[in-house]
């Protein structure tokens, strides 16, 4: 199957269009604006604290099930270590899950699940969903809304003693175990995995290998046969000296792919190919496609906490979802300790990070009146919204023909001006015109904004690529 480029930056579905501001692709003009990044809030009474999880393997699942409106997590835990051969302070851990509810996705319950969790390995907590008595090396647990087959929709992949494994569950507390014949491929914690919708296959992203800290995708339909890895990130010119990718996990946002991109500071005195030691945050990538991945900036997304809290060594930020109230929420596993530092410590929690929708990234006023003109777009419905804000200046919007001139009844002075904070901005004209009216008309969308900040434009079009 083939596909056609399409900008990461607009989301088509039929003729609803989502236009977000990651790059100027779908703009025709820009005046006195600033593009700036979003900034998730920590939500620090969202922390989840246990006494058996570690930074280095600590990768939390959080998944809202609405119809039973409840909030679960599935994290993991290291037990039974003992040093590593070549390095005293390395240690070869054993994960297990560890499971946790909660009713609003902020405060949590280690749920005692002794009476119904069943699995080969030694229990360790009443929260103990999963675990083996061997080495086992995997994380984070994926839920799968596209599995039809309800007892297979949380899905573990984890390797031990060098063969690889998937286990299954249809509620995050009962699992099954079955072999993933991936001889020639050893997983390497953290596996992540993703749904392509656009290519309908499942993909795996992880490290190539053991020490090659780049992010490769692998897919596959069945989880049985799989292409070989494909190098889809690699440290840039711009990215800080020395850094490494750590792991990627993707989750969509409307039809976008969203990369979470751990990025590994190293330790320039470890002359290692492999290395060990050193913090890691949170930098984003997003693609189109699911298979091409862009950089959205080579700063932290989510940066680390101050030195001594929880997220202060390190933060993997493993789960993106849209809580129902329209938030974004990311939850972390976040050490004190920087990777590898200290594994005595029982360092690590989950996190909670919080941030508006869309608000990856907003373009700002400078200062006073900023203005935005999208390319061409044709109108089949009247739906235009916007994601604004604006508690002191006002937002209006006009709608001109292709060479700017504003349609008539539609210019910005003809417009309502808004004053405030919302997600869904909808304008309206005093001529009592309707975007429908100009069907079959380039047309752009310019957006004024005074003291402002603009997160994204929603409406019932399409761009305009080509001529006519």
């Amino acid at each position: 199957m083939s596909l056609e480029p399409v900008n990461s930056s607009i989301t088509n579905s039929g003729t609803h269009t989502t236009i977000l501001f990651l790059d100027d692709w779908q703009l025709s003009s820009i005046t006195n604006m600033d593009r700036k990044v979003g900034k998730p809030k920590w939500i620090r009474e969202g922390t989840l604290v246990d006494g058996l999880t570690e930074g280095t393997w600590n990768f939390p699942l959080v998944v809202y099930e609405p119809d039973l409106q409840l909030w679960k997590a599935v994290y993991c835990g290291a037990v039974d270590f003992e040093p590593v051969r070549a390095n005293k302070n390395r240690f070869l851990r054993n994960q297990i899950l560890l499971y946790a509810e909660s009713s609003d996705g902020v405060h949590w319950v280690k749920k005692d699940v002794s009476d119904q969790a069943s699995f080969p390995g030694k229990r360790y907590a009443a929260n103990q969903v999963f675990g083996l008595d061997e080495h086992c090396d995997g994380a984070p647990v994926f839920y799968d809304l596209h599995e039809r087959d309800p007892e297979r929709r949380w899905k573990y992949f984890f390797a031990s003693h060098r063969k690889q494994f998937l286990a299954v569950s249809p509620d995050a507390i009962h699992w099954k175990v079955e072999a993933i014949p991936l001889d020639e491929v050893t997983l390497d914690s953290p596996i992540t995995c993703f749904y392509n919708d656009v290519k309908g296959t499942y993909v795996l992203s992880r490290r190539v290998h053991n020490g090659d800290r780049r992010i490769a995708l692998f897919e596959t339909m069945d989880f049985r046969t799989f292409t070989q890895p494909e190098i889809v990130i690699h440290p840039e010119p711009h990215d800080p000296p020395l850094v490494q990718f750590y792991g990627m996990p993707v989750y969509k946002y409307e039809h976008l792919f969203m990369g979470l991109l751990w990025m590994f500071h190293t330790n320039p005195g470890e002359i290692e190919y492999h290395k060990d030691f050193g913090p890691i945050d949170c930098s984003l990538a997003y693609s189109m496609d699911g298979r091409h991945f862009f950089r959205a900036l080579h700063e932290p997304f989510i940066p680390r906490n101050e030195r001594g809290e929880h997220g202060g060594g390190s933060i993997y930020t493993s789960t993106m979802l849209q809580a129902p109230d329209g938030h974004l929420r990311f939850y972390s596993g976040g050490s004190k300790a920087e990777h590898f530092q200290d594994q005595n410590l029982d360092d690590a929690a989950l996190l909670l990070h919080e941030l508006r929708k869309d608000g990856f990234f907003y373009l700002e006023s400078h200062a006073m009146i900023g203005r935005v003109m999208t390319r061409c777009v044709d109108f089949g419905g009247n739906g235009l919204n916007l994601n604004v804000r604006a508690p002191y200046g006002r937002i209006r919007v006009q709608l001109s023909e292709a060479q700017g001139k504003p349609h008539d009844g539609f210019a910005f002075d003809d417009c309502v001006p808004f004053c405030g904070d919302t997600t869904a901005y909808s304008p309206v004209w005093k001529s009592g015109r309707l975007p429908s009216a100009l069907h079959g008309i380039r047309t752009h969308i310019e957006v004024e904004v005074t003291s402002g900040e603009l997160y994204a434009i929603r409406g019932d079009f399409e761009i305009q690529i080509g001529s006519k």
